[in-house]
């Protein structure tokens, strides 16, 4: 049988103790739960900006160069590129997408995709979807649109009135064009010029 005369006490100091010990657990606990929700938060903001810039991508179809200029000794100094959506992309606004050309004389980036912004940059309905100068946005894979982009303006004997100082290009050229979404994902479209240009010609590129 179990002596109920004799009892232990304890003493304050030990009860202090106690005391400390689950505030100090409690502490933690509350620390770890809101380390581990900001944690949690991040992981998943970076999986969604990961995610998007690797799907929210615009794809570039069919690319045609034109001589537009009657003086231009043979040089393409207008591009229109077809542009939808990748397969799997959210909507892409191409009012914030940015361009690069990269070209033998060198390279040089529009770096607002806006058409209102660009007098040298215009884009045009070719199926889809109704679009205007202040709103062009790709929702659907079946949205197709068409970027023209003003390259130098050789008539004045330099490229001031053309895109960013980007010349003409020559016969029998490669570029390269670069289109950068919003969320940050790339498409890259490598182009050869013909070997004869012709003034106010057009070609698939």
């Amino acid at each position: 049988m179990f002596n109920t005369e004799t009892r232990g006490q304890v003493g304050i100091g030990t009860l202090i103790v106690f005391i400390a010990m689950v505030l100090v657990a409690a502490i933690a606990a509350g620390v770890l739960i809101n380390t581990a929700g900001l944690l949690q938060a991040q992981a998943q903001q970076t999986g969604e900006e990961t995610t998007a810039e690797v799907s929210d991508v615009a794809k570039i179809g069919e690319v045609i160069g034109y001589d537009t200029l009657s003086d231009s000794d043979g040089a393409i100094t207008q591009i229109n590129a077809s542009l939808r959506l990748a397969s799997g992309s959210d909507p892409i606004d191409l009012n914030q997408t940015s361009y690069t050309i990269e070209s033998p004389s060198g390279s040089a980036t529009v770096v607002n995709g806006n058409a209102t912004a660009n007098g040298e940059l215009r884009y045009f309905q070719k199926q889809g979807f109704a679009s205007d100068e202040t709103e062009v946005v790709l929702k659907d894979q079946e949205d197709l649109a068409v970027v023209q982009m003003d390259l130098g303006n050789v008539t004045t004997g330099d490229s001031s009135g053309g895109l960013n100082g980007i010349e003409p290009l020559e016969e029998s050229g490669v570029i390269t064009l670069i289109l950068q979404a919003p969320a940050g994902g790339q498409t890259y479209k490598e182009l050869k010029t013909p070997r004869n240009i012709e003034d106010n010609s057009s070609y698939i590129l």
